[in-house]
C-alpha cells in the first residue's frame, strides 16, 4: 500500500463513497486548503459565509420553467448591477414549487474562486460534494414547523446578516445587511436566528432552496455503484500486488539458496531446481505487471464516461465491471427495461475516443429479484500505456 499511485487511487475511491462532511468557510476561504490536507480521501459540503455571496429572488409570475431559465435571468440581473465583474461569478440557481406558488432565485459566489477550491480538493483527493450559501444550509436544518411559517428568519455572522422572508414556507425575499448586532434589525422578533456554530444537519420538513454552484451536469446517480466497482478493482489490484510481491520474495530466496549451493560440490544437483524457479518467475512477474497496469489505468475519465453515458440512458442500472489492463479489455454488466437502450448505449460508447470494438455481447432475462433484462458490453479501451 506504500505505492503513491495506489494510495491516490484508494483515496479517490474512498472520497467517492464517503458521506460528505459539512465545513463552514469564511469569505477568505483560507481554512479549506488546510482542511483538505488533514482530511484526504473524504467528501465535503462547503457552507460558505454570506460575505461571499450576492443574492437574488425572482419576481413572482416570471416565465421561468426550469433552473436553466432561472440562471439565465439571474445572469442578466447581476450583469446589470455589477457590470463585467458578474462574468466571474459562479451561479447557483434555485427553484421551488410550481405555478402561482413557485419561488425562484439565485446565489452568485463572488468572494471565492471556485476553480481554486476544486483544485485544492483535487490535490488531496477530497470530493467536493456541494458549495452552497450558509443561509440556505441553515434554513434546511430548521424544524419543519419553523420552515413552514410566515415571518422573518435571520442568518447572522459578525458584521453581516441575511434576512430571509418566509410566506407559509416560501422564500419571498433575501436581503443582506451590514450590522454590528441583531439589535440593528429592529424590534420584531424573528422566527429563528442562525450563526456559524449552528448544526447544519438537514431536517425533514418542507423543501427549502438548496443553491449549489457546482455544475449540475457533473452529478450522476451512477457514481456510487461505479465507485463500489472501482473499490473492487482496487482491492483486486492490491491483492494481486501483494501476492506478486510474496511470490517474487520467494523467488529471490530460492535464487539465494541456489547461489549458496553453487559453492558446494552438490551444486550440479541443485541447478535443475534453479532453472525451474527461473522458469516459474515470468508467471509471477505477469501478475505483478497486471496489478501495476490496473493501477495505472485512467480510471477517472473512464468511469466518468460510463457514468455520463448511463445517465443519458436513465433506465440503465449498472451491476458491475471487470477490467484486464494488460489486454486493454473492459466488460460492463447492467440492467435495462429495453434492449434498444442497451444497443444505443453500446453505440454511444463506441464513438468515445480511446474506445474500440464495443459489442453488446449478452442479453438475457434478469435473475429472480432483479427487474429488467441483463446485458453485457465488451470493449477495448486504451490504458495508460496504450491500447
Amino acid at each position: 500500500m506504500s505505492d503513491p499511485l495506489l494510495q491516490r487511487l484508494r483515496r479517490r475511491l474512498s472520497a467517492r463513497l464517503a458521506k460528505p462532511r459539512r465545513l463552514f468557510v469564511t469569505a477568505a476561504g483560507g481554512e479549506f486548503e488546510a482542511w483538505c490536507r488533514d482530511q484526504p480521501g473524504t467528501a465535503v459540503e462547503l457552507i460558505v459565509s454570506a460575505r461571499a455571496w450576492h443574492e437574488l429572488v425572482c419576481e413572482p409570475g416570471l416565465p421561468l420553467p426550469d433552473l436553466d431559465a432561472v440562471q439565465a435571468y439571474a445572469e442578466q440581473q447581476f450583469a446589470h448591477y455589477f457590470g463585467s465583474a458578474a462574468q466571474r461569478f459562479a451561479m447557483a440557481p434555485w427553484q421551488l414549487g410550481v405555478g402561482a406558488g413557485m419561488s425562484a432565485g439565485a446565489s452568485a459566489l463572488h468572494g471565492l474562486d471556485l476553480a481554486a477550491l476544486r483544485a485544492q480538493a483535487e490535490a488531496s483527493q477530497v470530493r467536493l460534494h456541494a458549495v452552497r450559501p450558509a443561509w440556505a444550509a441553515w434554513l434546511g436544518s430548521l424544524p419543519a414547523a419553523t420552515r413552514a411559517g410566515s415571518g422573518r428568519a435571520v442568518w447572522h455572522e459578525e458584521g453581516v446578516a441575511v434576512l430571509i422572508q418566509l410566506d407559509r414556507g416560501r422564500v419571498t425575499g433575501l436581503q443582506s445587511r451590514r450590522v454590528t448586532s441583531l439589535a440593528d434589525l429592529g424590534a420584531d422578533a424573528p422566527l429563528a436566528v442562525g450563526t456559524p456554530d449552528t448544526d447544519f444537519a438537514p431536517q425533514p420538513g418542507p423543501a427549502t432552496p438548496q443553491p449549489d454552484v457546482l455544475p449540475r451536469s457533473g452529478r450522476s446517480p451512477l457514481a456510487w455503484p461505479l465507485a463500489a466497482t472501482g473499490a473492487l478493482v482496487l482491492a483486486t489490484a492490491a491483492w494481486s500486488a501483494a501476492e506478486s510481491h510474496r511470490a517474487l520474495e520467494a523467488a529471490r530466496e530460492a535464487r539465494d539458496r541456489v547461489v549458496a549451493l553453487r559453492s558446494k560440490p552438490s551444486a550440479k544437483v541443485a541447478a535443475p531446481s534453479a532453472r525451474r524457479q527461473a522458469a516459474a518467475q515470468p508467471a509471477e512477474n505477469r501478475a505483478a505487471t497486471e496489478a501495476r497496469a490496473l493501477l495505472g489505468m485512467p480510471w477517472e475519465p473512464l468511469l466518468t464516461r460510463v457514468e455520463t453515458a448511463g445517465a443519458e440512458a436513465k433506465p440503465i442500472a449498472w451491476l458491475g465491471m471487470d477490467a484486464s489492463a494488460g489486454r486493454g479489455e473492459l466488460r460492463l454488466e447492467g440492467l435495462t427495461p429495453d434492449k434498444l437502450l442497451a444497443l444505443q448505449l453500446s453505440e454511444q460508447l463506441g464513438t468515445t475516443p480511446g474506445w474500440g470494438q464495443v459489442v453488446l455481447s449478452r442479453f438475457s432475462n434478469a435473475e429472480t429479484g432483479l427487474v429488467g433484462q441483463r446485458f453485457e458490453i465488451n470493449a477495448r479501451v486504451k490504458t495508460g500505456g496504450g491500447s
